[in-house]
């Protein structure tokens, strides 16, 4: 039924996981739908549990009748792995001045 969702959002999960080190993103699937956490920051974590909270708690079902909330939760689920991408090109150098770090990201600016 979202096949194709479900490929896109599980690549964007890897990309957050191996280019921006500062996030974290979970993803669960299983026969009855998936699930995808996510945290902007990764040492929020590390809070008390009743400080903690997810950035991003998303379920998508499976189910026909859910399928106008299930691809709600695609497009919120989605925009924020983006997000995440996105911030984490150039991540502050908090430990030395505060100014933003070149980011080597494979992309070539200059190129029209």
């Amino acid at each position: 039924m979202f096949e194709k969702e479900i490929d896109e959002i599980y690549e964007l999960c890897k990309r957050v996981h191996n280019e921006v080190p500062t996030a974290s993103a979970t993803f669960n699937y299983s026969f009855y739908g998936m699930s995808v956490f996510g945290l902007k920051r990764q040492e929020d974590i590390c809070l008390p549990k009743d400080k903690f909270k997810w950035d991003l708690y998303q379920n998508v079902s499976f189910n026909p009748f859910y399928e106008k909330e299930s691809r709600e939760s695609l497009r919120i689920i989605k925009a924020f792995l983006l997000e995440l991408l996105i911030d984490g090109r150039c991540p502050l150098d908090v430990e030395s001045n505060g100014v933003e770090a070149p980011s080597d990201n494979g992309t070539d600016n200059d190129s029209k």
